[in-house]
């Protein structure tokens, strides 16, 4: 063998020994965030769910959408998120009890429910539930009603913009502002700051404010999701795993 070709080999196992360790590397840290030109984080942009951890009864359509097919779990996230603007389009099934949400902040994927707080997504008419109910299409849910009825009909994709910024939670449905809440005003669990009643075990405003973003599986009711994308609002970091006891992790009453 030359001694050019020996050269050739050492110089091939190098440069292999290198993107075996590149990819090492990459596997290590996991998710690798996506960005457009603007900015935004790409979530899903009808290609591949590589954002989000895998969850049964989720499949991405050949139209390039996230649809909950059948009964499973909710699907939530790798990355844990703080201050934050949300954007994503959405439409519901007709006449099929269609019903998701969006969870903001969950601290434990396993329990987003009761560690999150959820913009709703409903089929208002297939519930037969007025447009400003707690649990109606755009409420913070159980904690803020609508104020306006900006729903498009059922079967049409109908678009939030959701901004979390520290202590402010607003919810923008098809350019209309529909809910908005100070979540410092949250700190007692299940009571709202008008003496209502809510059904959550942590006060909303206790609850840390980061955490992962997750979408509902609820009973494999119908909804299909695209274009979902976020922006930062701050330069704050996530300081949790979600592996945290949410006991230790609650924000206690001044």
């Amino acid at each position: 063998m030359t001694r050019i070709n020996i050269i050739g080999l050492i110089l091939a196992f190098a440069l292999s020994a290198t993107s075996v360790a590149a990819d090492k590397t990459k596997a290590k840290l996991g998710y690798q965030p996506r960005f457009d030109k603007d900015g935004w984080e790409i979530l899903f942009d009808g290609k591949n769910i590589d954002a989000w951890e895998a969850a049964a009864g989720w499949v991405v359509t050949p139209e390039g959408e996230l649809q909950v097919a059948k009964r499973g779990k909710d699907i939530g996230t790798k990355q844990r998120y703080c201050d934050f603007e949300l954007e994503l389009d959405f439409r519901m099934g007709a006449k099929a009890k269609a019903n998701s949400g969006v969870f903001l902040r969950s601290h434990d994927r396993r329990n987003p429910v009761t560690t999150g707080r959820e913009v709703q997504i409903l089929d208002n008419g297939d519930y037969n539930v007025p447009f400003n109910a707690p649990n109606a299409n755009g409420a913070i849910y159980d904690l803020v009603r609508p104020v306006v009825d900006a729903n498009l009909p059922i079967g049409q994709w109908n678009h939030y913009r959701i901004t979390a910024n520290d202590n402010w939670i607003t919810v923008v449905l098809n350019g209309k502002q529909v809910a908005k809440a100070d979540l410092n005003l949250f700190m007692k669990p299940g009571i709202n700051p008008d003496g209502s009643h809510n059904k959550y075990p942590y006060a909303a405003g206790a609850l840390p404010r980061e955490g992962f973003l997750m979408l509902q599986n609820y009973g494999g009711a119908p909804v299909w999701f695209r274009n979902i994308r976020i922006k930062p609002l701050t330069d704050r970091k996530p300081v949790y795993t979600g592996s945290e006891p949410i006991a230790e992790v609650l924000k206690q009453p001044k």
